[in-house]
């Protein structure tokens, strides 16, 4: 019986040798790499919010994970557990006293609002006399399109079917939350245990030298720091803006709503809005229609825009961005990717940044250097 040999011939040894095929085998992995890293993206893309939000909070939060793992001998599951606790707590308290505190008051307002005192009110609320002179210009305009009887009432009295058409929907929302904070949990805990050794196995695969390895890591990280700082910063202005336009106002526990509205404004979608609308509606209802404008003019044109001063000068330092374009970056990536949108947009431009930077000081470098 003729031996199996275990060694492949010199014929075929010395074509694998040759260039061309070893360029071919190069170009077949990496086709494979592709398609293979596509068909995971596609997979972990409907997850990829609870992800990215578990990896930015292990970012923020890597090093107080550090010092339990000591106390703890080592134990990384252990520390990765206290600190899901940890974060469980800071994360669903708040956010479960805010929601009782604003539907409370989302309540009172509704009941003044369906109230025989209130719908009076409204309906001496009515514009039509002040303008009249627009039909100078346009004949066919009706002044009586904005009387209070025909744009406000019939969406007051509205209200409870539309509570009662869609509450399947803010249910099924709230199961999706609960859902999605689940799965950012399962990261986090990962990310805590196995974080360090995938940033190790990042850094083998990677085929830059190890100091861009290291630049492009701490560019992550100051980005995300620079990212929180500018939340926090941007939660401090708008809840004292709001606290200030309440109190000017007259709204009573201004200071407290303040507050509160610095705690919203983190809140995608929902922001200080959530505070100084209703007690716009509260005041026009009560009647201190002055006030009402003042305070609704207030909240859009200061409480609203502070935002697109306040972050950019936060984040500055930190993702090394002049101020337009980190506003441009913050903005179209909230747009793009929704709430981790804040940090995907500064990130890609600051990692785009880096690679100009790599290129400028290796390869230009090189382009200029005289032939021998």
């Amino acid at each position: 019986m003729t031996d199996v040999p275990t060694t492949a011939p010199d014929s075929e040894l010395e074509l694998e040798r040759k260039p061309q095929w070893r360029l071919a085998g190069i170009i077949c992995l990496g086709l494979l790499a592709v398609l293979l890293l596509s068909a995971a993206f596609m997979i972990l893309w409907p997850f990829m919010t609870p992800i990215l939000l578990g990896a930015i909070i292990v970012t923020l939060t890597f090093g107080l994970f550090r010092r339990l793992r000591t106390k703890f001998k080592g134990k990384s599951g252990r520390a990765a557990a206290v600190m899901l606790v940890g974060v469980t707590f800071v994360l669903v308290i708040p956010t479960l006293i805010l929601a009782i505190l604003l539907v409370q008051q989302a309540n009172v307002v509704m009941l003044k609002l369906q109230s025989g005192e209130a719908q009076a009110m409204i309906k001496r609320f009515d514009l039509a006399p002040y303008v009249v002179w627009i039909q100078r210009f346009a004949p066919n305009f009706d002044p009586e399109t904005l009387s209070a009887d025909r744009m406000l009432l019939p969406v007051i009295r509205q209200v409870p079917a539309f509570v009662a058409r869609h509450g399947g929907a803010v249910i099924g929302g709230l199961a999706g939350m609960v859902v999605g904070f689940a799965l950012m949990l399962l990261s986090m805990y990962f990310f805590y245990v196995e974080g360090e050794a995938i940033m190790v196995q990042v850094s083998v695969l990677s085929p830059l030298p190890k100091k861009y390895d290291h630049e492009f890591a701490a560019k992550f990280k100051d980005v995300i720091d620079g990212t929180f700082r500018g939340q926090v910063f941007t939660g401090l202005a708008q809840g004292l803006a709001t606290g200030v336009g309440l109190a000017i106002a007259g709204v009573p526990g201004s200071g407290f709503w303040g507050a509160v509205a610095a705690i919203t404004s983190l809140i995608p979608m929902v922001g200080a809005a959530a505070i100084w609308i209703p007690a716009t509606i509260y005041l026009a209802i009560s009647g201190s229609m002055g006030r009402a404008l003042f305070l609704l003019a207030w909240g859009a044109l200061v409480v609203s825009l502070i935002d697109n001063f306040v972050r950019p000068w936060a984040m500055k330092g930190k993702a090394e961005l002049p101020a337009i374009p980190l506003l441009f970056a913050v903005l179209g990536g909230m747009q793009a990717f929704g709430f981790v949108g804040l940090v995907i947009g500064p990130l890609v431009f600051s990692l785009l940044m880096s690679i100009i930077d790599i290129y400028r000081t290796t390869f230009a470098r090189s382009a200029r250097r005289p032939a021998a």
